[in-house]
This record gives structure tokens, C-alpha cells and sequence, in this order.
């Protein structure tokens, strides 16, 4: 299952920010995060990327709320509409290969708190692995090829999926696609999709949104979950197709039932907003519940703010933060953004500010902005960190330059008292 170009938004990543205004009074925002498909029966995640004020690319999932522009207020929402990453990842030999080598991988670095020698986002990023799977991707890789080889159609589309992602090879949007016509003329409904995702995008073939509309419907039509989403959402946002919200809602409910994941937490968004279907809070609530059970990091980011909020469910942050967690771990940047702010100001569960300062300099290592402004936040208030007006200054800068208007009037302020500059 399944974030650019001038239609290519992403984990937008301003979820759950808190931040300095002049009355002292804090304001939120927030994101979201895709997942995509495989020709063998697997599924994997993607990274976010940047930001951009259209649609996305690849698997796309939607975000709950109405709101599309950002709110100054204490219980302002910000969302981005869609989201998407790109393509395919190799399946069941992959995922047994990748499980093989674990066993001989040392055990992951723990979370370390944020202190004054470690900035919390280069703390984070040493935790991230740099070789992890690679032995494996590259064993993948030549069973791919030499079953490929051999006629194994299927096998022919996750070698272009190995292509496209550059694992165990180098990177090949042309050979990529090249492999997902071949497995799709031949019946591979994983093929069409991902050959669908190349073609929005552009990569590897020339760009055409109604091209790959075309092969997101060639991939559903064959038992693709893939096809039938971002077929759905193409509807919804009526690119390469005529803008049809029911027939977008029929399409994610098709792909919903044929497991994926995100399908669900889209249909659950078009339930949120009577999108197509009856406005239905409870069964939005239930979708997401579904989707995130599956495996939709925003699924479970979408059940978890709802929690926050109290919206079509009781209020409880202590709900809340295991969905956020588990959002996180999946990554929803917003999600880690959302989890630190609860811990910072949470009346249910105990403050622990170097936690909130290690769940902000996440996600903004993640590439959510919001998450910037708040190490920003931290460091000027000495919350978790030692107080550091420059270190501020810089982040809210970092936020101010990814677009973030918050950033830019928090740094604003700083300098205004002569601080952080």
C-alpha cells in the first residue's frame, strides 16, 4: 500500500504546534503522511518530503478537517487536504529477507532526551539506521531479476519497484516503468498502479494526471486497493478525471474493502465532511479506528485528535497519546509533533518537557516545520533544553523559511526584544 512537483504536497507537518503569540496564547496546527502498494503481498511506508499548496503524488491520504487554512486561536486546525508519497515496495520475499537480516542487526539506539550538548534533531537523526536492509534489498533485488528473468510477471514489477526506490540498485525511473507497463499489459494489477504513480509524477515517463487516472482505473479494475484509492482521489480533487466526490467516496469504500489502509482513513475524512456520502461523525471515527488498526499512520493521527478534541468521541488525552505514538512510529511527523505538545501542556498526563522536546526536534527532523517552531518554542522558554535565545531564533527561522507564518512571527518577536540576534 501507499510524499516534489507543482502538484506535490506532502507531510505538510504543522500538527499540534505550540508557540509563542503576543497575548502569551497558544495556537495549533497540523499534517499528514502516506503509505503505498506491492505487487507480491507486502506494504511499506513513505518519507515525507516538502510542501506544496496542491494536491500531491502516489498514494495519497486525506487529513480530518474542514479547516483549509491556518487558524490563530487556541483551538485552531490546520490541514492540508491530501497527501501523497510515491510508489511500490518489494513484498513477502522482501519483508523475509529484511526479517533475516535483523536478527543479525545490534538493537536500535534508545530515544535519547534532549540535553545541553545534543540538539534534540540531531539527536534524533542518530538514531536513524544508514545501511539498514541493504544486504537484504540487494539479495531481493537478484532474486527479483532472476525470477523476472524467468516469466515471473509479478516478480518483473517489484524489480521495478527495486528500480525506483534504488534498493539493492541504482535508482531508474525509466527501467522502473518500463517493468510496471510490461507487468501491467500482462494482467499485474500492482503494475498499472505504480506505473500510475510514475506518470503523476512525472518520473521516468512524460507527466500526464489523465494517463495516470487511466492506469489507476486499469490497476482497481484488476484487484488493485492502490488503484482504487488514488483513483478515488483523483475524483475527489478532479484531476485527470471530472471532480465526482461520490464516485471518489465509492472508490475509497472498493479500496477500503480490499485492505487498504488508507482507503479507510479516506473514507472515514469524506464521512468527517459529508464529502459524497451522508455526514457521519461515528462512522468516520469507526473508519479511522479501521484504518489505523491496518496500518494508516493517519488513521491513527485522525482517531487521535479527535480524542484531543473531544470530536464524535469523549475527550480524552490519555487515548489520545497512544494513537499519537503509534501515528509517530508510523510516520505522521504532525503526529510526533501532536504527542509532544500533549506532553508539554496535557491536564491529564504528567508534563515531561525533554520528552516534548525530543517529539518536537522529530518531527521537524521529519521535515514538519511546525515541529521547528516548537524546539524553537523550547529553547526560548528553557522547557526541556537549557534556555538558548540563538537556538530559538534558529529554529523559528528554520520554521519561518518552510513557509511556516508562525516562525516568522515568533523569530519577529524575538528580535523585536533584541533577543536571538
Amino acid at each position: 500500500m501507499g510524499g516534489g512537483s507543482d502538484r506535490s504536497i506532502t507531510a505538510i507537518g504543522v500538527n499540534g504546534g505550540w508557540f509563542v503569540t503576543t497575548g502569551g496564547a497558544p495556537a495549533r496546527s497540523g499534517g499528514g503522511f502516506v503509505r503505498f502498494d506491492a505487487a507480491n503481498g507486502g506494504s511499506g511506508g513513505g518519507a515525507p518530503r516538502d510542501v506544496a499548496a496542491a494536491r500531491g503524488e502516489g498514494a495519497r491520504v486525506l487529513t480530518d478537517s474542514a479547516a483549509n487554512a491556518s487558524t490563530i486561536s487556541p483551538a485552531g486546525a490546520y490541514y492540508p487536504g491530501v497527501v501523497r508519497s510515491a510508489s511500490a515496495i518489494a513484498g513477502s520475499l522482501l519483508a523475509m529477507l529484511l526479517a533475516s537480516c535483523s536478527k543479525k542487526a545490534p538493537p536500535p539506539a534508545p530515544k535519547p532526551e534532549a540535553s545541553a550538548s545534543i540538539d534534540p534533531v540531531e539527536a534524533y537523526e542518530r538514531t536513524l539506521p544508514t545501511e539498514a536492509g541493504s544486504e537484504a534489498f540487494e539479495k531481493a533485488f537478484h532474486l527479483h531479476d532472476q525470477a523476472c528473468t524467468g516469466g515471473d510477471l509479478a516478480s518483473c514489477v517489484d524489480l521495478g519497484t527495486d528500480y525506483e526506490q534504488g534498493r539493492g540498485v541504482g535508482k531508474d525511473p525509466a527501467r522502473a516503468a518500463t517493468l510496471y507497463r510490461q507487468g501491467c499489459d500482462r494482467g499485474i494489477a500492482a503494475g498499472c498502479s505504480n506505473l500510475g504513480q510514475l506518470t503523476d509524477r512525472g518520473e521516468g515517463v512524460a507527466k500526464d494526471p489523465a494517463a495516470a487516472a487511466r492506469l489507476y482505473g486499469r490497476g482497481c479494475d484488476a484487484g488493485s486497493p492502490l488503484g482504487c484509492d488514488n483513483l478515488g482521489l483523483d475524483y475527489k480533487d478532479g484531476v485527470g478525471v471530472p471532480p465526482d466526490d461520490a464516485r471518489a467516496a465509492a472508490l475509497f469504500a472498493q479500496a477500503c474493502e480490499l485492505g487498504n489502509a488508507d482507503a479507510c482513513t479516506n473514507l472515514g475524512f469524506m464521512r468527517s465532511t459529508g464529502r459524497g456520502v451522508p455526514k457521519d461523525g461515528a462512522l468516520a471515527v469507526q473508519l479511522y479506528r479501521q484504518g489505523c488498526d491496518a496500518g494508516s499512520g493517519q488513521g491513527c493521527h485522525n482517531l487521535a485528535f479527535r480524542y484531543e478534541h473531544g470530536d464524535g468521541v469523549d475527550r480524552s488525552d490519555r487515548l489520545a497519546l497512544p494513537l499519537y505514538d503509534r501515528a509517530c512510529t508510523l510516520g505522521v511527523a504532525g503526529a510526533c509533533d501532536n504527542m509532544g505538545g500533549l506532553y508539554e501542556r496535557s491536564a491529564e498526563i504528567p508534563h515531561d518537557m525533554p520528552a516534548a522536546v525530543r517529539l518536537f526536534g522529530q518531527s521537524c527532523a521529519m521535515g514538519d516545520a511546525m515541529g521547528c517552531n516548537n524546539v524553537g518554542h523550547m529553547y526560548e522558554l528553557g522547557r526541556g533544553v537549557p534556555q538558548d535565545d540563538a537556538k530559538a531564533a534558529s529554529y523559528y527561522r528554520r520554521a519561518c523559511d518552510a513557509g511556516v507564518a508562525l516562525g516568522c512571527s515568533n523569530l519577529g518577536l524575538l528580535q523585536k526584544a533584541g533577543r536571538g540576534t
